[in-house]
């Protein structure tokens, strides 16, 4: 049984955000139930900003303004990335919030894959890459869905549950060597939704390139998927595709691969490049 639990709020700095954009419904579910947290400050990109992974804007200013929410909530649109927001978060607070959290994503964001594309994940990368404890929150859609309109899914539930897996990071002590935790849920939540500690998919999609010409006659593609039939056991995408289960993955900070295979295999490049 999903029980969730109760507890008296207490004070904590929460920094929100997201890349669905400020008006996202599940960044605003989940913003009025962290607000029994701790003060919350919420800073999202003006408009989508969906698999532009952790860029960071170089080139021109960020600009922002506030954004009235209900009580005395303080909140910001930008025109940065997701990744942007966290750093101007920590502009605006003129300190570092005691946790980030992203989401809740319309679209499931299983898979090394689809953690490398989401500005869901990368924002909790960027939060913790400055040593602050992260997670991203993500929901998987149904078939039909577009991915433009936020049908279909109700974030009230997860975002229950998202901000009680919030609350115990909080009480908690941030393992050394974790990142975020990467959360995913099952389009529906009940009691009898389980809940799966994970490794990461590599990925659930076969992509590919349409090829079509536009009213001009000219040609252009369009990047298109279709989801794998099954995933390995113990995975993120198994457990929310497969099992319709909540999915909770660590990820790390180590992206280094060194196996004895690897290791042989360098060891050759080494020595031709030597000569």
């Amino acid at each position: 049984m999903l029980k969730t639990v109760n507890h008296m709020s207490f004070d904590k700095t929460i920094l929100l955000t997201n890349d669905d954009g400020i008006a996202s419904l599940g960044l605003q579910s989940l913003r009025r139930e962290l607000a029994e947290l701790g003060n919350i400050i919420c800073i999202a990109p003006r408009a989508p900003s969906s698999a532009i992974s952790k860029a960071l804007t170089f080139h021109k200013p960020i600009r922002y303004r506030s954004v009235k929410f209900e009580g005395e909530q303080k909140g910001y649109s930008t025109s940065g990335s997701p990744a942007d927001n966290v750093l101007v978060g920590f502009h605006l607070l003129n300190k570092k919030p005691d946790i980030v959290v992203s989401g809740i994503n319309y679209g499931d964001n299983s898979s090394i894959h689809s953690v490398l594309t989401s500005g869901t994940c990368a924002a909790a990368f960027e939060a913790a890459l400055n040593g602050v404890p992260a997670i991203a929150f993500s929901s998987d859609v149904a078939d039909d869905a577009q991915l433009i309109e936020q049908d279909g899914v109700n974030f009230e539930p997860m975002a229950r549950i998202a901000k009680n897996i919030t609350r115990i990071v909080l009480e908690s002590e941030w393992p050394k060597n974790l990142a975020f935790l990467n959360v995913n849920f099952p389009v529906e939540i009940t009691d009898e939704t389980e809940i799966f500690i994970t490794f990461p998919n590599l990925y659930k999609y076969d992509n590919y390139m349409i090829a079509k010409k536009d009213p001009r006659g000219l040609p252009y593609l369009w990047l298109w998927g279709e989801r794998k039939k099954s995933f390995p056991e113990g995975s993120d995408t198994w457990a929310v595709i497969e099992k319709k289960a909540i999915s909770i993955t660590p990820i790390g900070f180590n992206l280094h691969a060194k196996t004895e295979e690897t290791s042989k295999f360098l060891e050759y490049i080494q020595n031709k490049v030597k000569g």
